[in-house]
Parts: C-alpha cells; structure tokens; sequence
C-alpha cells in the first residue's frame, strides 16, 4: 500500500504544484516507475481479497458506464442541433 500511495502522492505533485527543469523529469520518472509497480500491488490485493474488489470493481464499473452514457447523450444533442 505503500507503494500505492507513492504513487498518488507523486502524481499529485506533478499535476498540481509548479515544478521545472530536472526535477519535474525525475518526478516523472518516479511517477512512471512506481506506477509500474502499482499495478502489480493491486492485482496482488485483488488475488488476496476478492471479495473486498469486487465492489469497488463495481462502483468504477457504475461510473465509466455512467460517464460514457452522458458522453454520448451530449453527443447527440450536439449532432441533433
């Protein structure tokens, strides 16, 4: 989980705060490495708890479905004008 919240942590900095140069391209590169390894810390928590992913599952499963409906409701108004 640590590794995760490295992640978020970092991502969160580079979008969020000025950073230049140097830093801003090691700070991509932390980004980039522990995400990589994010990956595999999720699917070893999916494995070991299946019961507990599988709302969350779900619930982003509910919401790309939802995002993707409106999407498209607005892109048919748009053609219909």
């Amino acid at each position: 989980m640590g590794l995760l919240a490295f992640f978020l942590i970092t991502l969160f900095v580079f979008y969020w705060f000025p950073i230049r140069g140097g830093l801003k391209t090691f700070l991509l590169i932390l980004i980039m490495i522990s995400g990589w390894l994010s990956i595999f810390e999720l699917v070893s928590i999916i494995e070991a708890r299946p019961w507990v992913a599988a709302p969350v599952l779900a619930l982003i499963g509910l919401f790309v479905w939802k995002w993707r409906k409106d999407r498209r409701t607005k892109l048919n108004k748009h053609q219909d004008i």
